[in-house]
C-alpha cells in the first residue's frame, strides 16, 4: 500500500495594504510667533519653530493681522525656524501679495537659519515661474 501525504493547507494572510502616515496634528510649540517691535512706522514679528502644512495657517492669520495695520514696513525674522516647508513659501507670496496691495514693503530675514535661508533660495530661483 503506497501513502498518500495529503497537501497541507497553509492559511494565506491577508493581503497587505499600503500604510499611510496618518495626518500630524499641530502640536503646541510648533511655530511661534511674538511681536517684538511695533511703531507706527514699523513691525517686527519673529517666527520661529516649524513652518509647514500644520501650522502655516496661523503664520498667514498673523502676517495678514499685520499688513491690516498697514505699517511702512513689515519685518518677518526667520532666525529661529527650525523647518520651512512649500505651506510657507506659499504663506510668504501671499503675504508679499498683500503687502503690495496695501502698500506695506515686507522684508523677509532668514537670519541664520538654515532652512529659511534654503527655502528663500527656493523662492528666488521660482520667482520667474510665478503667475
Amino acid at each position: 500500500m503506497t501513502t498518500y501525504e495529503r497537501p497541507r493547507v497553509v492559511a494565506a494572510d491577508p493581503p497587505r495594504t499600503p500604510r499611510v502616515p496618518a495626518p500630524r496634528a499641530p502640536a503646541e510649540g510648533d511655530l511661534r510667533s511674538k511681536l517684538r517691535w511695533k511703531s507706527p512706522d514699523a513691525i517686527v514679528v519673529q517666527v520661529g519653530g516649524e513652518v509647514d502644512l500644520c501650522t502655516a495657517s496661523a503664520l498667514e492669520a498673523t502676517l495678514a493681522e499685520h499688513i491690516r495695520a498697514c505699517p511702512g514696513v513689515l519685518r518677518v525674522d526667520l532666525a529661529e525656524v527650525r523647518f520651512f516647508g512649500a505651506a510657507g513659501l506659499r504663506v510668504l507670496v501671499r503675504a508679499h501679495r498683500s503687502a503690495e496691495a496695501a502698500g506695506v514693503h515686507l522684508v523677509v530675514d532668514p537670519g541664520r537659519s538654515r532652512a529659511a535661508v534654503r527655502a528663500l533660495e527656493l523662492l528666488d530661483a521660482l520667482e520667474p515661474l510665478l503667475p
